[in-house]
């Protein structure tokens, strides 16, 4: 029987490779060889139990792109695929039955299944995660084609990075013609966000950061911002303040893992203005916020969670459109033996490495 090789998270910081056998495909589902994951900061959080998985082992890797090796033919009629397409894949994974998927809202399905996440790979068809050379392709998956022309380090950032932006930013938050947006944040996320704040209209996008994200300063002014400011310097919280003129910022959007962040945006936004809250600060972490403020002034505070297929179609043309350099978000590749170091880098733990997104490739 053929097999394949994959980066399993057998603990807390324990991470390994395994051999697996490929499944076999029935009518309804499928199997895709991966081009190219990439690393989340989230698995950064899962990999050192910041946020914790419900099961082990587990194979990590939800920012999926691959071509498509076999596809039963109802998945293939669903799907609108054929054998051979090159694809990217949401993480999320519907039912069909409960009462979120019926309702449209599948990255809540009560079954709670996903890519890379809460599916363990210690029971056929095991391969539920993209740190591999192949991953299951489930009855309940959402699979599209991508084309050939998008290099392979802007297509592999499609779903869980800029789908990401484009939902969070302008489907959640609302940014819209005009709009003065606040980002905090120049991670891959932070950087997603400002594309999908400028081909939504926004009217001046400021981006936040700390003193050694310079390189991260530099894509993002690339990619659209009109101001970048240090805010653990002095001062730099009230440049933001003077570039919206004294009134706050229509949107903040705060995707970093800084309870700080989160607080400090509720006195950058202006009175009846959002927020939207995506980066994930840990399980044993609570932020303090001014709750009198967001009552008064009467702010908004928007939850994000991930993708889906309303973001990602969109993302796809602007990906073929070739608008954004959004390749060079990727700096830095793993191989499937590296995994465990790819984690780290994510989470800047290796000395000299000032990593914006790192991705692994299908090889040993």
């Amino acid at each position: 029987m053929a097999s394949e090789c994959s980066a399993v998270m057998e603990g807390k910081e324990i991470m390994g490779l395994r051999e697996f056998p490929l499944p076999e495909v029935g009518d309804d589902d499928g199997l895709m060889r991966v081009e190219m994951t990439g690393v989340c900061g989230s698995d950064y959080a899962w990999f050192h139990e910041k946020v914790k998985l419900p099961h082990y082992p587990v194979i990590l890797g939800h920012e999926i792109l691959g071509r498509i090796e076999k596809l039963g033919e109802k998945a293939a009629q669903r799907l609108g695929l054929a054998e051979g397409d090159r694809v990217v894949v949401e993480s999320r994974i519907s039912c069909g039955g409960c009462r979120f998927c019926k309702a449209g809202h599948y990255v809540f399905c009560d079954n709670d299944l996903g890519y890379g996440t809460s599916v363990p790979c210690d029971q056929p068809p095991h391969l539920w995660g993209a740190y591999g050379q192949f991953l299951y392709i489930a009855p309940g998956a959402r699979v599209h084609k991508i084309a050939e022309s998008v290099p392979a380090e802007a297509a592999v950032l499609t779903c869980g990075v800029l789908a990401n932006g484009l939902r969070w930013a302008h489907q959640q938050g609302g940014v819209g013609i005009g709009d003065i947006v606040i980002i905090e944040g120049v991670g891959q996320q932070g950087l997603a966000a400002i594309v999908a704040c400028k081909e939504a209209g926004a009217g001046l996008i400021i981006a936040t950061g700390v003193s050694g994200d310079e390189k991260r300063f530099a894509l993002a002014e690339e990619l659209g911002a009109d101001h970048t400011v240090r805010v653990d310097e002095p001062g730099g919280s009230d440049r933001v303040m003077e570039w919206t003129g004294g009134l706050g910022a229509d949107v903040v959007i705060d995707v970093t893992s800084s309870p700080a962040a989160l607080t400090q945006a509720v006195d950058w936004v202006r009175k009846q203005g959002t927020i939207v809250s995506a980066g994930l600060k840990g399980t044993l972490v609570e932020t303090p916020l001014n709750v009198d403020k967001i009552a008064l002034n009467e702010i908004r505070i928007q939850g994000v969670f991930t993708h889906d297929a309303d973001s990602v179609v969109p993302t796809i043309r602007l990906l073929e459109a070739g608008k954004y350099p959004v390749e060079k978000m990727v700096t830095h590749r793993f191989k499937l033996s590296e995994a465990e170091k790819a984690v780290q880098c994510v989470g800047r733990q290796l000395p000299g490495e000032d990593s914006i997104k790192v991705v692994l490739l299908p090889e040993i």
